[in-house]
């Protein structure tokens, strides 16, 4: 799943689809719209997405919705004033009267509110909640945040950002660390949580890296940051990563799962995930 980049315009989606059209993509690709033109954000969405409806495309290549920048008001601001709050408002009214998924990325849970008062407004009038919007990153979510986003129905998509940044953050977060991400604790509310890598920006794409970080919460530098009440076993490590994230694509019930009906993807690995050492689990890799 593909929430776009900075600097990321619709121009360079060009080798992707030559690949999709010639029917080469050998990766599935969900891709959303990511603001490019702070200011002109809502003009950008209007214009790139008349022939763009939710879920235009196929198994290979699908429109996803936007995000994860909506607009740059919002975007790493912990403190939005009212113009910033109305300019976003605006634009996920529209999304959500479009049938538009919606994804955005929100750094602190001391803000989140900022945010969340907006999606409730907005469910109020348009139900959210079949959309499937989703929040990314939110590391140091707390248990009142992840019920309020699970009555909204809201995902979380959480990446292994601590895997390289774990020991700057564990220094700025003391023994608050110890429950970031709180996976255990969103599993438990019943939140939709998909696991990721936020590449390339932020950490490597390879997703048994990311299994193995999930597992013993250990940075690159050997810092163990995670405590064991939020790791969870590999069973759910793997679950997250497959059918957990399909869920942010409308995709559960056709990927993710090796079942009787779904889409044939499966690798064959070099060693066995559910027994090899956990500190072995980021060597994996495709035959």
């Amino acid at each position: 799943m593909d929430p776009g980049g900075f600097s990321i315009y619709p121009s360079h989606y060009a080798a992707l689809q030559k690949l999709w059209r010639e029917k080469s993509l050998s990766v599935r690709v969900a891709f959303s719209l990511f603001a490019q033109n702070v200011g002109a954000e809502f003009e950008e969405y209007k214009n790139l997405t008349p022939f763009l409806p939710m879920g235009f495309g196929d198994d290979m290549l699908r429109f996803n919705g936007i995000g994860e920048r909506i607009t740059g008001g919002m975007y790493n601001n912990n403190a939005p004033d009212a113009a910033a709050k109305e300019k976003f408002l605006e634009i996920i009214r529209w999304a959500a009267k479009q049938g538009l998924t919606v994804t955005i990325h929100w750094q602190e849970d001391k803000s989140v509110h900022q945010l969340l008062e907006l999606y409730e407004t907005v469910s109020k009038e348009t139900p959210i909640a079949p959309l499937r919007w989703s929040i990314a990153h939110l590391d140091n979510a707390s248990p009142e945040t992840l019920a309020r986003m699970k009555a909204l129905g809201l995902g979380w998509t959480m990446q292994d950002a601590m895997y390289l940044g774990g020991d700057r953050m564990a220094t700025q977060a003391g023994e608050a660390a110890r429950r970031m991400p709180p996976i255990v604790t969103a599993l438990r509310a019943g939140l939709h949580v998909g696991a990721g890598t936020d590449a390339h920006r932020v950490a490597s794409y390879n997703p048994f890296v990311a299994l193995q970080w999930m597992l013993d919460g250990k940075t690159v530098g050997g810092l163990s940051t995670r405590g064991p009440d939020e790791t969870p076993g590999r069973e759910d490590a793997l679950r997250l990563y497959t059918v957990g994230s399909a869920w942010f694509s409308f995709d559960e019930m056709r990927r993710g799962t090796l079942e009787n009906g779904k889409l044939a993807d499966f690798a064959i690995l070099n060693q066995d995930f559910m027994s090899v050492p956990v500190e072995q689990i980021g060597a994996t890799t495709s035959c």
